[in-house]
C-alpha cells in the first residue's frame, strides 16, 4: 500500500552553497506575507545556452527561520532537506523543509 504521508515526511539532506537569506514579514494589499527566502548556488540550464552558475531563491517557511542562519559567514556550505510540492494546477515547487549547519571544529581539544 502506498503511504504518501510517510514519503512526504522523509528528509534527505544534500550539501549546497548558500549565498544569503532574506526574511520578509509585512502586509501587502491587505494580505499578510511571512516568508524566509534562501539563495542557493545552482547551475544554469545549459540547454538554454547559459553557462556557469546563478542563484536560485528557495522558500524556507516563515521569516523566523532566518534566525537559524545568524552568525554564519556567507557563502556557506549547508546541508538542506528539500521537498517537492505542487499546487492545485500541478505547478511543482521545491521548498526547504530543514537545514543542518555544520558546527565549527574546535582545534584546541
Amino acid at each position: 500500500m502506498l503511504n504518501f504521508k510517510e514519503q512526504a515526511n522523509q528528509l534527505n539532506y544534500e550539501k549546497v552553497i548558500v549565498m544569503g537569506v532574506v526574511p520578509f514579514k509585512n502586509v501587502i494589499d491587505g494580505n499578510q506575507i511571512d516568508v524566509c527566502n534562501v539563495f542557493i548556488v545552482a547551475p544554469f540550464d545549459e540547454s538554454k545556452g547559459a553557462i556557469g552558475f546563478g542563484v536560485a531563491k528557495v522558500k524556507f517557511g516563515e521569516s523566523l527561520n532566518a534566525m537559524r542562519f545568524r552568525g554564519i559567514d556567507f557563502p556557506a556550505n549547508i546541508e538542506v532537506a528539500f521537498q517537492q510540492t505542487t499546487n492545485s494546477s500541478g505547478k511543482a515547487q521545491r521548498i526547504i523543509k530543514d537545514i543542518r549547519i555544520p558546527k565549527p571544529l574546535n582545534l584546541k581539544e
